[in-house]
């Protein structure tokens, strides 16, 4: 698996074409936190050495590659916050902050497609982390191989959704979005791996259901992100502050609906202790392997 998501990377970092390079970066940043995933997953058994290494690496590689993608991200979510709302949000300040990020996208895009030594560098990087893969110390022991790492993420999603829904601050919010995804993955990678069958219906439920917590909470992420820009962006609506309170008003809605929705769900997901989760998914004696 591990291997796989290597390849889909390296693969995706190949491609030359300026009109497909957001989507090729935005696929290879969702393989790279697929590998981040499946690292976490392996931690006990990859040893904290080789763990760290990896991890690292990898986060390193997603970060060199995120300015085009975060740029998109924040121009996408002001269109889709002002699409089909009333003339209320469509005011000087916000069309003037509309034209700022369609600048800053298309010259991260730019700079991305341009950047052939960039690409380069992603690419060296990926072959040295798959160099280093074919020699992981993995026992190859089975669901009992996973089963630590599985416990360890879902207990730290768990710890984490608390969290959120304790504090609500942004930074709660993100850091348990992240455990969130961790599940998501490591339940999608684990049930490709399964015949057809009750564990495998759970782990696609997990998945899924995870998968829609992650959403949310990205949704709500990126309008916090937006919010943050526009803060910075105030000479924008100079004249216009009445725009701006509108406009931060309905983001701050928006988010508040999302947070609402992503623990009500997460409380469905989290329900189980660790322990009896990871134990619904063990293989039964007779049929381990």
């Amino acid at each position: 698996m591990a291997l796989a998501q290597l390849d889909l990377a390296l693969g995706l970092l190949y491609e030359q074409d300026a009109r497909s390079i957001e989507e090729a970066v935005h696929e290879t940043r969702k393989a790279l936190k697929r590998l981040r995933a499946l690292v976490r997953l392996l931690r006990e058994e990859l040893g904290s050495q080789t763990f760290e290494r990896e991890n690292a690496a990898l986060r390193e590689i997603g970060r060199s590659l995120a300015g085009a993608r975060d740029a998109e991200v924040l121009h996408a979510t002001l269109r889709a916050l002002v699409s089909g709302r009333s003339s209320e949000l469509r005011s000087g300040g916000v069309r003037k902050l509309q034209a700022v990020l369609v600048v800053e996208r298309e010259l991260a895009t730019e700079r991305l497609a341009g950047a052939a030594g960039l690409r380069a560098q992603a690419l060296d990087e990926l072959r040295a982390v798959r160099g280093r893969a074919v020699g992981w110390p993995l026992s190859g022991g089975g669901f009992a191989t996973v089963e630590p790492g599985l416990r360890r993420v879902y207990r730290n999603g768990r710890r984490r959704g608390r969290a959120a829904r304790r504090t609500g601050t942004a930074v709660a919010l993100h850091d348990w979005r992240k455990r969130v995804k961790d599940l998501r993955y490591m339940a999608e990678l684990l049930e490709a791996l399964e015949m057809p069958g009750a564990r495998q219906q759970r782990m696609r439920k997990a998945a899924r259901d995870a998968k829609r917590i992650g959403e949310l909470l990205g949704e709500e992420h990126d309008l916090a992100l937006l919010s943050e820009r526009v803060d910075s962006l105030r000479a924008l609506f100079a004249g216009d502050r009445a725009g701006r309170r509108r406009l931060l008003r309905q983001i701050n809605r928006q988010r508040k609906r999302l947070r609402a929705e992503a623990l009500e769900q997460g409380e469905r997901l989290y329900r189980r202790s660790p322990a009896s989760f990871t134990r619904r998914l063990r293989p039964r004696t007779h049929d381990a392997s």
